[in-house]
């Protein structure tokens, strides 16, 4: 951790944030965009070793709602947003590749590229 709490998701996965932060400008979301680069790292779900759920803020933080963030009908990161609305408390990676496992996360699902 670093001492503000957990690093911020673009020093662990910059493309997942880039792709992201492009994405919700695309949709008409600026604000929302704008709040993705003060999200934080904080693990994946790990229910199951295979589990794609990014935690981007305590688990008691998340709402129901999702945004879902595809490419022609195919699922690529769909967030889930945060109590407030104002910014999402993680993210399912469905259809992304994150690039080289970072050494901020040496515990990435398997099968994740």
């Amino acid at each position: 951790m670093h001492e503000s709490g957990p690093p911020l998701l673009g020093d662990v996965y910059p493309r997942l944030l880039s792709f992201v932060e492009a994405a919700l400008i695309a949709e008409g979301e600026p604000a929302l965009a704008g709040a993705v680069g003060r999200l934080r790292f904080h693990g994946w779900c790990g229910c199951r070793p295979t589990c794609t759920y990014l935690r981007t803020a305590p688990a008691s933080r998340a709402d129901s709602s999702w945004l879902h963030l595809d490419d022609d009908d195919a699922p690529r990161v769909w967030l889930q947003f945060d109590r407030d609305h104002t910014s999402f408390a993680g993210m399912e990676i469905c259809e992304f590749d994150l690039g080289p496992v970072p050494a901020l996360d040496p515990n990435r699902p398997s099968g994740l590229g």
